[in-house]
């Protein structure tokens, strides 16, 4: 967990710089300023209302896991997802393991109208007036590390956004059952140790009352079935997208992924 932890006291550090520039008030004032010029919200739901397994993917530079993925830049990337059947992407945030930063779910909607998730280490309600005000259309709250998941699902709920909370156990499911999250991730990577099991999902499948969302751990389209056939409502991918690391051969993967889901 030492890479976790050193995550989340990088995150509280950048928030509480960001808050010297602009005051927590101030950024929640405009958030509700800004969201409430949208037509409409809640594109995450709207996707998983559809009798299909929603195809996930995303960006990121790197991981904890496995360093450095992909040379191709983000512009390249959210274009690739933009023409190919990609029903929602996943933009990493995260700067010190993941070498991203905020700036990237701007530029991102700038490539594409397909719905974005935040993907980050949320660990103060600042962070989701960024997301709102950045065009986030969803965003990632971890049990165990998120402080307040109740108060944050129920202020992306007041922005028109919506939040998925992520679970790794059985025990993660029970702990946020009474605040029916209308989405569940369920991460097949362990965060202590980083290894994958796919069978995670299968496990937490029969505890999970709403939407679940299957994360990490896909490596082929044998993988992406098997994980729809536990039952997942979406899918979400990264790594092995990444690493394909040409536009020809993404979008070719992408189309299996998709063929095989659906």
């Amino acid at each position: 967990m030492d890479k976790i932890n050193r995550i989340i006291n990088n995150n509280r550090i950048i928030v509480e710089e960001s808050k010297k520039k602009i005051s927590a008030k101030k950024l929640k004032d405009e958030a509700f300023d800004y969201r409430s010029t949208f037509s409409s919200g809640h594109e995450f739901q709207k996707l998983l209302k559809e009798d299909k397994c929603n195809l996930i993917c995303e960006y990121k530079v790197a991981s904890p896991s496995k360093g450095h993925i992909s040379n191709l830049s983000l512009e390249e990337i959210v274009s690739i997802y933009d023409k190919t059947p990609v029903d929602a992407i996943s933009i990493l945030t995260e700067r010190l393991y993941f070498n991203s930063n905020l700036d990237n779910l701007k530029i991102a909607k700038s490539y594409t109208s397909k719905a974005l998730l935040r993907k980050d280490f949320f660990i103060d309600e600042y962070m989701i007036y960024e997301a709102a005000l950045n065009d986030a259309s969803c965003i990632l709250l971890i049990e165990g590390i998120c402080p307040d998941i109740e108060g944050y699902l129920n202020i992306s709920q007041d922005l028109g956004m919506d939040a998925i909370v992520e679970c790794h156990s059985i025990h993660d499911v029970m702990n946020i059952e009474e605040y029916n999250p209308p989405i569940i991730g369920v991460n097949n990577r362990n965060l202590k140790d980083f290894t994958i099991d796919l069978d995670t999902t299968k496990r937490l499948r029969e505890y999970i009352k709403g939407y679940m969302i299957s994360e990490s751990g896909v490596r082929n389209t044998a993988d992406a079935q098997r994980l729809k056939s536990y039952g997942a409502d979406g899918i979400l991918i990264g790594s092995s997208i990444l690493e394909c690391d040409d536009e020809k051969r993404i979008s070719a993967y992408i189309e299996s992924l998709y063929k095989a889901l659906n």
